[in-house]
């Protein structure tokens, strides 16, 4: 939220650039968090592999849910941007939780 409102409010970016430009900051920054954090327990693959499965993971649910949802609510309905980024993370946030707790972070079987 604060990069989307940065990249809006003082860098002058036009919203359907700032928000996946927004998306992917917060991609990357949430990686760090959740791989430290959230899984710090399950880091049973190299770090590049843990990034990118991340990477794929959130960018399916940021670029595919929550950007559409920002944009359908912001050009649409006519929603403040604020309001439809925080509805679109809403609606990605389990699809996050779920593809990175089952995938990214599982532990690898014989065949991974």
């Amino acid at each position: 939220m604060g990069m989307l409102a940065l990249l809006r409010e003082i860098a002058g970016f036009p919203l359907w650039l700032a928000s996946p430009l927004a998306i992917e900051v917060s991609i990357l920054s949430n990686f760090t968090l959740n791989d430290f954090w959230t899984w710090g327990d399950r880091r049973f693959r190299k770090y590049w592999g843990r990034l990118l499965r991340y990477h794929l993971s959130v960018g399916i649910t940021g670029f595919g849910i929550n950007y559409p949802i920002f944009l359908a609510l912001t050009y649409l309905a006519k929603l403040p941007y604020f309001w439809a980024n925080i509805i679109g993370i809403g609606f990605a946030s389990a699809g996050n939780f779920l593809l990175n707790h089952f995938w990214t972070y599982k532990k690898p079987q014989k065949f991974d």
